[in-house]
């Protein structure tokens, strides 16, 4: 008779990865892993990197920023680091889900997977304090930092993912020829989201001091290490970092300021509650054991210490480590617990480390207990919605490439991310002129008008491979805002329902005025809004008048 050995380890990894998912994306993504829209998304950052990943699928390469990105600017270069796109459109071939879909799951895939990697990490040092710290990652999904995935800070969490494998690396840099993880994971740290690759060269000279203090004396094997891990990630990234050093920093340099806080919402100590006095007491005891407990232990502070940057001048990107740090943080928590109950259970077997992940768990999921931080279920269909999406879609497959089209009000596109997938050079009305023109009961012929899109690397071109100018900088600002007529655009999509029914009502009217001409007619239209083509561009389309 066979004898099966259950590992109740492995077990209770591969039901807590479940768990993992089920909470975080589960109930937000109505438990489906194909949606008929991108589902879920709650700000334009969303749409930002949805709709650029999708670009780079129809272009089959990432040399150039699709023109409807960039505000119709053509041939700009490709200058977003480029991995989280990479890898979705990768995970959309593989498994025949739509780009909106697999760029989303990959966010909760890799933070699960940071949880998992920090679990290893902690292991090497004590595999009872991994067990309990694995269940307070599950406080990345609490009320202020599941903005970081339904916001659209998809990045930085990717990029968090590779910092821990950095972390990893160090716990792991005895290996033979460790310096390969250490090239490929500071390649993918600084190609997914930047800033997190400088937070690694932090962490990494600090590992260098503390292992020159605990032993005594310079480990040449170290600094080889980092100089041939060093080397190998400089020439994985080369050509991101021409467009780094030559786009980005001279776009968005760096400018050291104090923030106390930040405009999305996001985590501070207090927020920990009573798990913040764990947390103390682990970080003092972890110094007593720190010639064990080194890279867990110096990983949690290093990471503790960056995400209060904001204090000394690291600004958003302090703040945006925050939302990784239950994961960060969960060394110092559960060693806190697991010393103080060490004081009264003096043989420790691993069904109470189980057990104690398992109350953890309940705890922080069912929100029953005072002053302690929890899970919070989101359920919600986001911003967009099918009839939305069906028209945006019609815009792309139906309307000339050069085409350009104007939307009038409608309560969504203030989250202007979401029209480029469209996929066509679009303008919008300005909502206070709109409101203005409701006001004085006017039909015009113009408007004040904004012409969105992404302004951050300001549309940059090559003029050699060190040298670049920017298409933005050539764009009159007349043609990016200010009043517009309405006539010379091909065409309109008017919204017939809004939260201010005013509003979506104004619309109908406009819409009625156009289409007294004849050369304006609807094209496309379902319950929620519709789109007209202007046959002949600049031509007198509307009369200006009252209502």
């Amino acid at each position: 008779m066979v004898k099966i050995k259950l590992d109740l380890e492995k077990i209770f990894l591969i039901l807590f990865f479940a768990l993992f998912l089920f909470l975080g994306n589960g109930s937000l993504f109505d438990n489906r892993l194909q949606h008929d829209f991108p589902y879920g998304y709650l700000a334009s950052d969303t749409f930002q990197h949805q709709v650029r990943a999708q670009s780079i699928k129809d272009a089959g390469n990432y040399r150039n920023e699709a023109s409807y990105i960039v505000m119709g600017v053509e041939n700009s270069i490709g200058y977003y680091p480029p991995v989280i796109y990479d890898i979705s459109i990768i995970l959309s071939y593989l498994s025949g889900l739509e780009v909106y879909d697999t760029i989303y799951l990959l966010v909760f895939l890799f933070a699960g997977l940071a949880s998992l990697v920090m679990y290893l990490i902690i292991r090497q040092f004590n595999k009872h304090v991994a067990m309990i710290a694995l269940p307070i990652s599950l406080l990345v999904f609490s009320g202020s930092l599941y903005t970081g995935f339904t916001w659209g800070h998809w990045p930085t969490i990717l990029s968090q993912f590779f910092l821990i494998c950095i972390f990893w690396y160090t716990s792991r840099i005895n290996l033979e020829k460790s310096y390969i993880f250490l090239g490929i994971f500071a390649a993918a740290t600084f190609m997914t989201h930047t800033s997190e690759a400088l937070f690694a060269g932090f962490y990494l000279g600090l590992f260098l001091i503390a292992s020159i203090i605990i032993a005594k004396k310079i480990d040449f094997g170290i600094i080889k290490n980092y100089i041939f891990g060093g080397i190998m990630a400089l020439v994985i990234v080369f050509h991101f970092f021409v467009i780094f050093k030559n786009v980005w920093l001279p776009r968005q340099p760096f400018e050291f300021a104090v923030s106390k806080t930040w405009d999305n919402p996001t985590i501070y100590l207090v927020d920990f509650k009573l798990l913040l006095l764990f947390m103390v007491v682990g970080a003092i005891i972890s110094l007593f054991f720190i010639k064990k407990s080194l890279v867990p232990a110096l990983a949690s502070l290093t990471m503790l210490l960056i995400g209060s940057g904001n204090y000394f001048g690291f600004r958003e990107k302090a703040f945006q480590l925050r939302f990784l740090w239950p994961i960060f943080l969960s060394f110092l928590i559960a060693f806190g617990i697991y010393w103080l109950l060490k004081l009264i259970i003096k043989e420790w077997r691993l069904v109470y480390s189980m057990g104690i992940a398992i109350v953890i768990i309940l705890v922080l999921a069912v929100n029953a207990v005072p002053f302690v931080p929890h899970y919070v279920k989101l359920e919600s269909s986001g911003i967009m919605n099918r009839f939305h999406w069906q028209g945006l879609n019609w815009i792309a497959e139906n309307t000339e490439k050069d085409s350009v089209i104007y939307f009038f009000y409608g309560d969504i596109y203030s989250q202007d991310a979401l029209l480029r997938n469209s996929k066509r050079t679009h303008y919008q009305v300005v909502p206070e002129d709109f409101v203005d023109a409701v006001n004085n009961k006017e039909i015009r012929r113009f408007y004040d008008t904004e012409l969105p899109g992404d302004a951050g690397g300001g549309a940059p071109y090559r003029n050699s491979f060190f040298s670049f100018g920017f298409g933005l900088d050539e764009l009159p600002s007349e043609v990016r805002f200010g009043e517009k007529d309405i006539c010379q655009f091909d065409y309109f999509v008017f919204d017939k329902v809004a939260r201010q029914p005013v509003l979506a009502q104004y619309n109908l009217i406009i819409a009625s005025e156009l289409q007294n001409k004849d050369f304006v007619n609807v094209v496309f239209d379902n319950q929620v809004l519709f789109i007209m083509k202007n046959n002949n561009p600049g031509a007198d389309c509307i009369e200006q008048g009252s209502f």
